[in-house]
């Protein structure tokens, strides 16, 4: 494939993904319930509590704008790419979503203007910002073409965007949500200062799921020793002093429980006819 038109993991998964919701919404009923449970409102955040809108706006986009989410999802591919190939797969989804969730959160500045608190917020603007704001961290001399016609250095479109969505995001009768665009360069940057504290903190979190799940191993093999011990081994000893035949339905009982959780030592120890006891099917 011409290294001009190639596509990482991560990238694709997301282009595809948006590009099937986007499908999803022109459907009569389901499209328009579906932008209305996933959109980002300021109230029902900040007021009932519907926190999964901070991630579900980010696959929504306008139908009545082609150029919504094509100009968004161009954005990630273009952008996207080169920063996935620097970290990897986990940590640009990571980033991704970091950046959209902190610019879903800058939103409490709409909730406490009554007039745009019900304001509907959709679109993966606020991600896609963050992105073009950690390329322009990485690359900053690259040149893009602004409007397709304009050459500009990244860092100077970044910072310019900065500075006209923060004034444009209070105007009133300003249908275009700059807060979130704004919001998505804030985290960037902060996911970017404090990248190696946020690695450091997930590193730390992953050996402690683990020392747990090893802590919680070692308690469910006492509990099977324990049951071995003071259930089953007094079953067996009766077994070979009096035979299978002078068990009681509570005993068999135990002998298959022993069958469940720890088949495989009876197997080894070969001390009871394990088959006779296993669950008809």
């Amino acid at each position: 494939m011409n290294p001009a038109y190639r596509i990482t993991p991560a990238v694709k998964s997301l282009l595809i993904i948006n590009a099937a919701i986007y499908l999803v919404e022109f459907l009569p009923i389901i499209g328009p319930l579906l932008t209305g449970w996933g959109g980002l409102v300021a109230n029902d955040v900040f007021s009932h509590g519907q926190v999964w809108r901070l991630v579900s706006y980010m696959f929504l986009h306008s139908t009545r704008d082609i150029f919504h989410i094509l100009l968004n999802m161009m954005g990630l591919w273009m952008f996207g790419i080169e920063l996935e190939d620097l970290w990897g797969r986990k940590k640009f989804l990571l980033f991704y979503f970091f950046c959209g969730i902190g610019a879903a959160l800058f939103s409490v500045f709409y909730y406490l203007v009554p007039s745009m608190r019900f304001m509907e917020i959709i679109g993966a603007s606020g991600a896609v910002f963050g992105i073009l704001t950690a390329y322009a961290v990485y690359f900053p001399n690259r040149e893009v073409l602004l409007f397709f016609v304009f050459p500009m250095r990244v860092w100077v479109l970044v910072a310019g965007y900065a500075v006209l969505s923060l004034f444009l995001s209070f105007q009133s009768g300003n249908t275009v949500a700059h807060l979130m665009h704004f919001g998505g360069i804030i985290a960037a940057l902060g996911y970017l200062k404090g990248g190696p504290f946020i690695d450091e903190w997930l590193t730390v979190q992953k050996e402690r799921l683990h020392e747990e799940k090893v802590r919680m191993q070692a308690m469910e093999n006492v509990k099977k020793e324990r049951f071995y011990e003071e259930k089953v081994d007094p079953v067996l000893a009766k077994i070979s002093s009096m035979g299978i035949g002078s068990l009681t339905s509570e005993e068999k009982k135990i002998l298959k429980e022993a069958g469940k959780n720890n088949s495989e030592r009876l197997k080894r120890e070969k001390v009871v006819p394990f088959e006779a006891f296993k669950d008809k099917k």
